[in-house]
């Protein structure tokens, strides 16, 4: 494929391959500057929902476009599809998709995205949910960790909201107004936008900007007398017109689906699947379920007790508890060299969570390599950390441990990271990402 560019992505790749083969050099490039038109608007559906460190639209587009790496009616999986960046791009390539996680609330996004629905379905049923939910009897108590976040009179019409959609019969539909109901349970909340943990809005942060504190102050008195039915009715709106996008883009034998919610046990057989497109967490750079459980809650997915068992689940969780803590390793030589170093220097905890992270990746990564055809490819973004100021360098880990499962290394590709949501710094030892690697391996 030509790119409006006039990039031929697959004598591009052709390239990457043959300089990393000859140097063993990775190879810097801007997925930006290489596929610009996606640069310009928004694409079909993928900012139907907010949710922290999504994987960059671009690369997935990017390598889905040729047949170099999938063949055109391959098998595309993300074992850690997030909110499904990659299954609708590889649905939109005309190319069946699977993925896996952890968070319900990225399995909702994911389903509802990648699924197209009439506009005139739509609009009908949301008219229905508004006029059951102003008639609706709502609840009128809350748990506290619940109820701090919202004002006296936006906790009942969410309540009433919550009540009429759990009522819609058509699976899809539901699924789509769930969305939409998520996205407003975040807005009409004290929460600040700008960071992804709910954290209250507080103006006396913004003291010495006057401006800002003023924005603040007005904001907050907005959302104690918003009007969430209105709310709810715009945000649905304006999603209706993205899930329209798709109308007649992608073939109806195409389909994506969530398989797992754990990229350790896909339950897939193996050899079966063409391609591997995935962006894994990081070692702590991310808390997508302390981020999503206010939203959790009003789904019905999780109850407030049920959220640090679903924290367990994550690869690269931080919250260990200290009975848990030991010294530990990996299997991987470079890797066990630094942790070894930093047993010494009596960083236990540090050590331990990154080691954790890497025997974790390792039974996922051993999944995947399970499942991948011989010959198929594997397309994995990864990026390095800063453990207590060393250098912490998990793409060459996580490449070493691939390679010794019989893996190829094709290329490495490196692009500087540019508000990707990634989350800054986790504790006064721990470092910004500022950089993503691309690895591409042949099995």
């Amino acid at each position: 494929m030509t790119t409006k560019k006039g990039l031929d992505i697959k004598e591009t790749l052709n390239g990457y391959y043959q300089s990393f083969q000859r140097d063993g050099n990775p190879i810097p490039v801007n997925f930006r500057a290489l596929v610009p038109e996606l640069n310009k608007s928004e694409r079909f559906t993928h900012l139907i929902h907010s949710y922290p460190a999504k994987l960059l639209t671009n690369i997935p587009y990017f390598f889905l476009a040729t047949d170099a790496l999938c063949p055109s009616n391959g098998i595309v999986l993300d074992p850690f599809c997030g909110t499904g960046t990659v299954l609708l791009e590889a649905i939109l390539s005309g190319r069946n998709a699977l993925g896996a996680d952890s968070n319900p609330l990225a399995e909702l996004i994911t389903i509802v995205k990648t699924n197209y629905i009439a506009r005139e379905e739509l609009l009908e049923t949301l008219e229905t949910i508004l006029n059951r939910a102003k008639r609706a009897k709502p609840l009128t108590e809350f748990p506290e960790a619940v109820s701090i976040w919202y004002s006296h009179s936006t906790l009942p019409q969410l309540s009433a909201l919550q009540s009429s959609i759990i009522r819609i019969k058509n699976k899809k539909q539901k699924a789509f107004f769930e969305l939409c109901f998520s996205s407003v349970v975040r807005k009409v909340s004290f929460a600040d936008p700008s960071i992804s943990v709910p954290v209250h809005l507080n103006p006396n942060r913004f003291n010495n900007n006057p401006s800002r504190k003023e924005d603040v102050e007005f904001k907050l008195r907005a959302l104690r007398d918003v009007d969430v039915f209105d709310k709810f009715d715009s945000v649905c709106k304006v999603n209706i017109g993205r899930i329209e996008t798709l109308k007649g883009k992608i073939d109806t034998a195409v389909k994506a689906k969530v398989i797992a919610d754990d990229a350790r046990h896909l339950g897939l057989p193996n050899n079966s699947i063409d391609m591997i497109l995935t962006s894994p967490p990081y070692a702590g750079a991310q808390k997508y379920i302390r981020a999503s459980w206010l939203n959790l809650y009003w789904l019905n997915r999780a109850r407030i007790e049920d959220i640090k068992e679903l924290k367990r689940h994550n690869i690269g969780r931080e919250d260990y508890h200290k009975s848990e803590i030991s010294e530990c390793y990996t299997g991987i030589e470079d890797a066990d060299c630094v942790l070894r170093q930093l047993y010494a220097e009596g960083n236990l905890q540090r050590a331990f969570l990154v080691a954790s992270y890497l025997n974790e990746m390792k039974d996922a990564l051993d999944e995947s390599y399970r499942v991948l055809r011989p010959g198929g490819n594997m397309v994995m973004v990864i990026g390095n950390n800063t453990v207590c100021k060393r250098q912490f360098d998990t793409q060459n880990y996580l490449t070493s441990f691939l390679q010794s499962r019989g893996m190829h290394i094709q290329f490495k590709l490196i692009d500087d990271i540019k508000s990707y949501g990634l989350m800054t710094k986790r504790n006064k030892t721990a470092d910004k990402i500022s950089r993503e690697w691309i690895l591409v391996l042949k099995k």
